[in-house]
């Protein structure tokens, strides 16, 4: 092997962690930058770096929100895993371990790779890691007793001040350097006192934190931002700071190879095990498919949302929830629902859920309905389930709409205020401030001039247990509502509520439909059959090939035992199959 293969494989590393996270996996990225609000500001520095691990996890937000553009997110993944991995070979080099086992230095990287798909592990606890493998470097490098006994005092406290509880790892790795030379010299107690020392002093430090900051001990002690659930602490954390600490003493401790190619095979096996077990065991797509059907709501991106759909129909609340506002926003809904899965009103308009992510879809669909002050506080309560107390600049953004909206512009004002600090929202928060007092302005702008025609402009109080009762009002209010009434008329045929549904259908001759949409066809159908021998007399324009399906599929249902199976392949897709075989 030529002299650069080191450097040539922990290249070809990252750019395997950059097309994992830039293709694979992107939608995490987005996600993790829609939950956190960096401000370039100085009162938003001193706040973050006034706790234990604040520089780190300053550090890890300025960097994460430049997964804006997730192609640059991977990026800085493959930058950071690769300086990790190269930070860990370099120490293990410097204990004495040989080329032969270079691979295995890739090994801890693999586990923290497969421990940061968990979409809560934040970018802070990766960086806190790089720091504490830099001290150690540092600390290498020096050789005399009283520097690197003047390093420890100096860098300790100040590693667990910049990277938090993470600076046990350095202090565990002086201990085991310093036992290793003691059993080298077979001077034990000579290592006693550095022991008893590196233990008082390290654990002082969260003590210390804990009388000041007036934090719970164990909240110290397992760090404050390395995962976004505070009361959590996660086994793969502890066992990646155990790995860190402990790998390059193995790798240094590991026999010259003679039988190259054996080795080589095995180590290969051990790298690909290794990656296989931590990087795709762990990798949930299922999570991953939620945050792209959410980061296309998003980005109002109605079309890809459909085209995806069409090759796999979603089937969880949240992302039918995605796919029902695209139909409606392409104009689509009263056709082609029932074309796709569909769980009942929960993947409609769910109900309230108490926490940060579910909310925000859902929200998105009561905006576009005009329900606004719905979506303001579907906005805000998701921001304030976030469990590590940060704010969400995708929910600033839609605060700052509602209340301009609304006319609420001294609010509208804060939001954008803060907004105007941030890089990546700066000249829409910008532009957004010439709206504010200009009511001229507002009318005219394409999106929130619409809502402002289309919300509710009387006080009542709000009841999801009622919402086709909230969206007929808002179809009353205004009849050019042509998205209410779609959502109005699903959100009955969800319920099989076909008495409500043919008494608010004929509501729809004030919209301008130039054909009755094919759900409401088959339901009208459906009710017309139930009650008339044939089709003569009916009142509706009723396709001939829906007249045909109908009585083909009530020839199957009546007089085939096993008409379900039979049925779902041709009409799995009709609002018939829905009523008569989903149990919601």
């Amino acid at each position: 092997m030529h002299k650069y293969w080191k450097i040539e494989l922990s290249v070809l590393f990252g750019v395997a962690v950059f097309f994992f996270w830039g293709y694979c996996y992107s939608a995490h990225l987005s996600y993790q930058e829609q939950f956190q609000l960096f401000l370039m500001d100085l009162d938003y520095f001193l706040e973050r770096i006034s706790m234990p691990g604040g520089i780190a996890d300053y550090i890890a937000e300025y960097l994460t929100q430049f997964y804006y553009y997730t192609w640059l997110g991977a990026l800085i993944l493959a930058l950071l895993f690769m300086a990790f991995q190269r930070l860990i070979w370099w120490v293990a080099q410097k204990q004495g371990a040989v080329d032969d086992y270079y691979l295995l230095s890739f090994l801890p990287a693999i586990v923290l790779w497969g421990f940061m798909e968990d979409e809560h592990v934040m970018l802070s606890f990766a960086i806190a890691l790089l720091m504490v493998l830099l001290v150690i470097c540092g600390y290498i490098h020096l050789n005399k007793k009283w520097e690197r006994g003047i390093y420890i005092f100096l860098f300790l406290p100040l590693l667990y001040w910049i990277a938090g509880p993470l600076h046990f790892i350095f202090m565990g790795w002086v201990i085991m350097s310093a036992l290793q030379c003691c059993f080298r010299r077979k001077k034990l107690l000579s290592g006693v006192g550095l022991i008893l020392g590196m233990s008082i002093l390290g654990f002082c430090l969260p003590m210390l934190m804990c009388l000041w900051l007036q934090y719970p001990f164990y909240r110290l002690l397992s760090g404050l931002n390395y995962y976004r659930f505070p009361e959590v602490v996660p086994f793969m954390q502890v066992c990646i700071a155990l790995c860190l600490l402990i790998f390059p003493f193995v790798m240094a401790a590991l026999p010259r190879v003679k039988k190259k190619i054996l080795y080589g095979s095995l180590l290969i096996i051990v790298f690909v095990g290794t990656g296989y077990y931590f990087i795709i065991r762990a990798c949930d797509m299922n999570k991953e498919e939620a945050m792209r059907y959410d980061y296309w709501v998003k980005k109002n991106m109605w079309d890809k949302i459909i085209s995806t759909a069409e090759r796999k129909s979603p089937n969880s609340p949240f992302t039918v929830t995605c796919l029902n506002l695209a139909l409606a926003k392409t104009g689509q809904l009263g056709d082609r629902m029932f074309e796709f899965y569909q769980n009942g009103t929960e993947g409609l308009l769910p109900e309230f859920q108490r926490d940060f992510t579910s909310p925000l879809p859902t929200g998105e669909a009561f905006y576009q309905l005009g329900m606004i002050n719905t979506a303001q506080r579907f906005a805000f309560e998701a921001m304030e389930a976030i469990p590590n107390f940060r704010k969400s600049s995708r929910c600033y953004k839609r605060l700052a709409e509602t209340n301009i909206i609304n006319g609420q512009y001294k609010v509208a004002s804060k939001y954008l205020q803060a907004l105007s600090k941030t890089l990546f929202y700066r000249s829409w928060a910008k532009d957004a401030m010439t709206y504010l007092y200009n009511e001229n302005k507002i009318n005219s702008h394409p999106e929130w001039g619409r809502l402002r025609q289309l919300r509710y402009t009387d006080d009542f109080l709000f009841s999801d247990k009622e919402i086709e009762v909230m969206l007929g009002l808002l179809v009353e209010h205004n009849y050019k509502n042509k998205m209410a009434f779609e959502y109005m008329l699903a959100y009955v045929l969800e319920k099989k509520d076909i008495p409500t549904f043919m008494k608010y259908y004929p509501l729809g001759k004030k919209l301008g439909y130039d054909h009755i949409p094919r759900s409401y066809q088959e339901a009208l159908v459906y009710v017309w059959t139930q009650s008339h021998p044939s089709f003569q007399g009916m009142p509706w324009s009723i396709s001939p090939q829906i007249m045909e399906a109908i009585a083909d599929f009530a020839r199957i249902y009546t007089q085939q035992p096993n008409s379900e199976s039979m049925l779902k392949p041709k009409y799995g897709g009709t609002y018939w199959y829905y009523y008569l075989f989903r149990n919601n």
